[in-house]
């Protein structure tokens, strides 16, 4: 689970899953100028993370060249 606040550079991260944890826990992040996202990709893996303000969620990774993603709601 990702989870951030409205206020920019507060963000968790609470998981089971060690790879999860180990890929995101150290990732770079990038806030919007008006708090309309967050924005986190891995140092070690090609893709990203985009947290909206009204709670969905674009995942984005890339393997040998083919692209995976992923659109959602989060709650």
């Amino acid at each position: 689970m990702l989870r951030t606040t409205s206020s920019t550079g507060s963000l968790e991260l609470a998981t089971t899953s060690e790879e999860f944890q180990q890929r995101y826990e150290n990732a770079n992040v990038e806030w919007d100028k008006d708090s309309g996202y967050v924005l986190l990709w891995p140092k070690a893996t090609n893709g990203y993370v985009k947290l909206l303000s009204d709670g969905r969620y674009v995942f984005r990774h890339y393997i040998q060249s083919r692209g995976v993603m992923s659109l959602g709601q989060c709650k």
